[in-house]
């Protein structure tokens, strides 16, 4: 990474009186471009125009249609920074059968009289 004999990182970061951490640190840091802000805000507003059923191929495939070149792993990334993945909705389970071959019990509670507590 450096030439040899320069200073190490170590050695600068004393110089500067910073700590590593906060230089490595540093150096991830970036400020977002024109062009990732518009990318995000297009990404935003597909995913609330579909009520955020659209999951990131689509809108992947949206996004090329609107002529924005970029691949389904940063949409995912951006989706899941901005907290925009696909609400999947529940499928509607049937849990009773009315098909049954056995009968129906009788309710036997609505032939009796109640005249008082604790009858039933």
């Amino acid at each position: 990474m450096f030439l040899q004999g320069s200073p190490s990182i170590e050695r600068m970061c004393q110089f500067a009186a910073v700590s590593r951490r906060s230089f490595y640190r540093s150096l991830k840091e970036r400020q977002p471009t024109e062009e990732e802000m518009e990318v995000r805000s297009a990404i935003q507003q597909i995913a609330l125009e579909h009520r955020r059923r659209y999951g990131y191929r689509r809108i992947t495939a949206e996004l090329h249609r609107r002529g924005m070149q970029l691949d389904h792993k940063r949409a995912v990334r951006i989706m899941r920074e901005d907290n925009l993945l696909a609400i999947q909705p529940k499928r509607f389970k049937i849990t009773t059968n009315s098909n049954h071959k056995f009968e129906d019990d009788l309710n036997l509670a609505s032939r009796m009289k109640l005249s008082g507590i604790n009858q039933l």
